[in-house]
């Protein structure tokens, strides 16, 4: 007799059925990644123009300003006579949880400013940006 090589019915049936239940699993928790990676991009993007801000206000020898609306979900750069240098806002799903009192953060023109921390939030996730007195950004 002679024995052909391949898969029974049962055979095929349990893979697909243990195929569908890791797919299921896996998909239950896709929102949560992808609210995760929203997340750490606007704290890089916004890590970024913090960066960018305090090497403007380096370069002209004049303060610079980014500004945050947490109504809005926005940040903007401004030069000292008030120009806007550059907005963004935050993707969906991402928030200000916690911002400085004055809502801005001013970086002088030796680049120093006061102390900063920047709270985004995306659901139960949360991201800090912190500036401390010298200027320097960091993302925690």
């Amino acid at each position: 007799m002679v024995r052909m090589q391949g898969f029974t019915l049962i055979e095929l049936i349990v893979c697909l059925a243990l195929l569908v239940t890791i797919a299921g699993a896996g998909a239950v928790r896709l929102p949560d990644v992808l609210a995760s990676f929203r997340l750490s991009g606007a704290a890089q993007r916004l890590s970024a123009a913090l960066r960018q801000a305090r090497g403007r206000a380096l370069e002209r020898g004049s303060p610079v300003d980014v500004q945050f609306d947490e109504a809005r979900g926005a940040w903007e750069v401004r030069d000292t006579r008030g120009a806007s240098v550059g907005r963004e806002t935050l993707p969906t799903g991402v928030s200000f949880v916690g911002l400085p009192a004055s809502r801005r953060v001013r970086f002088s023109a030796i680049g120093t400013t006061d102390n900063a921390t920047l709270t985004l939030s995306a659901g139960a996730t949360l991201r800090r940006i912190v500036v401390n007195q010298r200027g320097r950004v960091r993302v925690q």
